[in-house]
């Protein structure tokens, strides 16, 4: 009997249970809507109409941003380019400004909301408006996720996304251009970088590739120039110091640049100059178009504070196996060519619509058959040798191998020499037209000797 009773007030409880279940989500959700509710805008406003836009940041900075001709930019403090990418956010963010919930329609006072004086406002006026429209921003909420806000001359009090106010809470430096240099990265043609205490290093770009010029004739890694250019490009300010520090560049330790960088694209220089730390870590610097003093990151005076070897192309040969065209060496007092030709032509009755297949010949000094696995193999390991560094003075005496590679489109062929050097463990490249030389894999370079002597027939 008591059993019977103790499940029927256990039937009883979870009924209410789910009644009460059921009432709470019926009133938390609209019916047949299983998505949230739909919140109201703060504003009802076309961004695109907006004239001005005045901000007070909690540090009390004001900035104020009007359009002129279709662009947004900074009309005070002092007049100077915007980030367009920051004022696009703003904007955005103003149209799509969103009541998370209301917290008090009719509050007695405001203060415990930090509304009072707020932390932070943005205000807006659109054309053909009578006055601008303000939003006051004041704390966060103890989660911390939203912040508590109003509209200026209305009461009510609301809550807005926490993550609006690194949009909103900005300062005239936060909402500036503070892009450093300004050309056109893809007609970048020459590169100049000056560093105390090291050579000057300048660069010319022919084509598509980089060359050192000097202070001596080489090669240049041409993805590493092009990547120091492009972060030269997209360099930021970190933090403005003054409008004007010419008549103080010593302070700075602008009078004597630790390194100075020179980006010529045709007939057009842009220069940046890098002076003294800051106890940050950042650096001041200059543009020198400008007089403004600035700070960029520390890590900025290494990027110009590369030596020639890093920048220098590592890869021996330019030719790839595959577009290789001829092949000529000397070694051992043997001087060996082997050029690419057409193969023999489909036998009759076979698929006459594939080209015959290419094959390596020797030419010279007799015409014969060539080993195809041989020539591919040498001509694999050639194209995949790297300098293991760089040296000042090239060897003068040892054995010596030289090897000129003809290679690319057959109407526009291009041509390399490269002589090696071996004395001893220690194996130098040289290429015509370049000081110095570059010191290669010893393994590596036995692996071409082998396949050379193979092919020449030296025991």
């Amino acid at each position: 009997m008591r059993g019977g009773r103790s499940l029927l007030i256990l039937l009883v409880v979870a009924l209410a249970l789910g009644g009460y279940i059921l009432f709470v989500e019926n009133k938390a959700t609209p019916a047949g809507d299983t998505s949230a509710v739909k919140k109201d805008k703060v504003f009802t406003a076309d961004s695109s109409k907006f004239e001005e836009i005045i901000l007070k940041a909690e540090s009390g900075e004001t900035t104020t941003l009007r359009k002129k001709d279709g662009v947004w930019e900074i009309a005070a403090p002092e007049t100077m380019t915007a980030d367009s990418g920051e004022i696009g956010q703003l904007l955005s963010n103003l149209e799509s400004l969103e009541v998370n919930s209301v917290v008090d329609e009719k509050p007695a006072d405001v203060k415990d909301f930090g509304l009072d004086p707020p932390r932070f406002t943005v205000a807006f006026k659109a054309e053909g408006a009578a006055a601008p429209m303000q939003l006051q921003v004041g704390k966060k909420t103890p989660t911390g996720g939203d912040l508590y806000a109003r509209v200026e001359g209305q009461p009510r009090v609301f809550l807005i996304n926490g993550f609006l106010e690194g949009s909103f809470n900005k300062t005239p430096f936060s909402l500036r251009d503070k892009t450093i240099l300004t050309f056109d990265r893809d007609k970048a043609d020459a590169l100049t970088l000056e560093k105390t205490g090291s050579p000057t290093l300048v660069f010319a770009k022919k084509g598509e590739n980089w060359r050192l010029t000097s202070p001596y004739g080489a090669r240049a890694e041409s993805g590493t120039v092009d990547g120091l250019i492009g972060k030269l490009a997209q360099a930021k300010m970190t933090a403005f110091e003054t409008a004007d520090g010419t008549k103080d560049l010593k302070k700075y330790g602008l009078d004597k640049p630790q390194a100075t960088a020179i980006v010529g694209a045709g007939s057009a220089r842009s220069t940046l100059v890098i002076g003294g730390k800051k106890d940050d870590g950042s650096l001041y610097a200059r543009d020198l178009s400008r007089p403004a003093v600035f700070t960029v990151e520390g890590s900025m005076l290494d990027d110009l504070g590369k030596k020639a070897e890093d920048l220098r192309k590592k890869e021996i040969f330019e030719f790839r196996a595959f577009n290789a065209h001829s092949l000529e060496f000397t070694y051992g007092g043997k001087a060996l060519t082997f050029e690419k030709q057409k193969g023999p032509a489909p036998a009759a009755g076979g698929d006459q619509s594939t080209p015959p297949a290419e094959v390596w010949k020797q030419t010279k000094p007799d015409a014969k058959d060539a080993d195809q696995t041989k020539i591919t193999d040498l001509l694999t390991t050639l194209s995949n040798l790297k300098a293991d560094k760089f040296v000042d003075k090239a060897l003068t005496s040892g054995e010596e191998l030289t090897l000129t590679v003809t290679f690319g489109n057959a109407d526009s062929l291009q041509k390399e020499t490269i002589k090696f050097r071996k004395s001893g463990s220690d194996v130098q490249a040289t290429l015509i037209g370049e000081s110095g030389a570059a010191v290669v894999s010893t393994g590596d370079y036995d692996r071409v000797i082998a396949t050379i002597k193979e092919l020449a027939g030296i025991k």
